[in-house]
């Protein structure tokens, strides 16, 4: 996850008579365990915090007061309880309840895993996925996975579902990185790609993000027809090609989403 950083929280403190900075303090800190499962020492959650020790100390004991964090010999953990932001971000959208069963029906008739995510600050968030069982070997993404936009396809239709203005704020906060040889790396060679995305209505990203991975992607509307998230399959390679993921397995998740979408408009009204 990215933390809070404290240059934001001192902006907002002095435009904001209401900004708690206690309280953003606080968020960074959970925010700085992200994904790990060996936990954090004080002295690595104040330095990826921004925060002095002191400070740490009080927030951690807060936290353990309130059972979000508990502490193991000199380590912290998250505790279980943390789940409810989650659950309770993921049942506010009835989307993903409509979304789930879909995404079922399709995995079971092409074999291959599925997700659903959305953008938050130039990444793609996973809010559902549904693993094929006929796969022994999958991607290890579960609901909350964070990856970068920029070099898969689920942010490809993201980023090119933005209004102009938005998707070039968005384009000039990222910082690339080479994560293999076929990595979108600059912000022209991505605008390009977005266009094309725009114009075709779908993205596939060929081996960008890890090797020997390939995936297709397509948009999900609102009843309004605003592109709110993006719904992919995912291949490993050389088992799919290029030519069954586009002629036959788009075709498929292009059917999918636009039944997801026909649910969404229907609870909509």
């Amino acid at each position: 996850m990215k933390a809070i950083e404290q240059d934001d929280i001192n902006d907002n403190e002095t435009n904001s008579q209401t900004f708690i900075r206690s309280l953003a303090r606080g968020l960074s800190v959970l925010e700085v365990f992200g994904n790990r499962m060996d936990g954090l020492s004080s002295s690595e959650i104040a330095g990826a915090a921004g925060l002095d020790r002191a400070t740490t100390r009080r927030i951690l004991l807060t936290l353990q007061k309130a059972k979000y964090i508990r502490q193991i010999d000199d380590r912290y953990y998250l505790t279980a309880q943390i789940l409810n932001f989650g659950y309770g971000y993921l049942s506010s959208l009835p989307f993903w309840e409509l979304a789930r069963p879909i995404m079922q029906e399709l995995v079971a008739e092409i074999h291959e895993s599925s997700s659903a995510a959305v953008l938050e600050s130039g990444e793609v968030v996973y809010v559902a996925r549904v693993r094929s069982n006929s796969r022994m070997v999958d991607v290890a993404r579960t609901v909350g996975s964070r990856v970068p936009a920029y070099c898969t396809s689920l942010g490809h239709v993201l980023l090119a579902g933005l209004p102009e203005q938005e998707r070039n704020d968005v384009l000039s906060e990222i910082t690339f990185k080479k994560y293999t040889e076929n990595t979108i790396t600059n912000k022209k060679q991505l605008s390009k790609a977005l266009d094309n995305v725009a114009q075709q209505g779908w993205a596939i990203s060929e081996q960008q993000l890890e090797i020997g991975l390939c995936s297709i992607a397509v948009p999900l509307h609102d009843s309004k027809g605003k592109v709110i998230a993006a719904l992919n399959v995912s291949v490993q390679t050389p088992r799919v090609s290029t030519d069954t993921l586009i002629n036959k397995l788009l075709p498929a998740l292009k059917l999918t989403a636009a039944e997801i979408d026909r649910a969404a408009r229907a609870r909509a009204e």
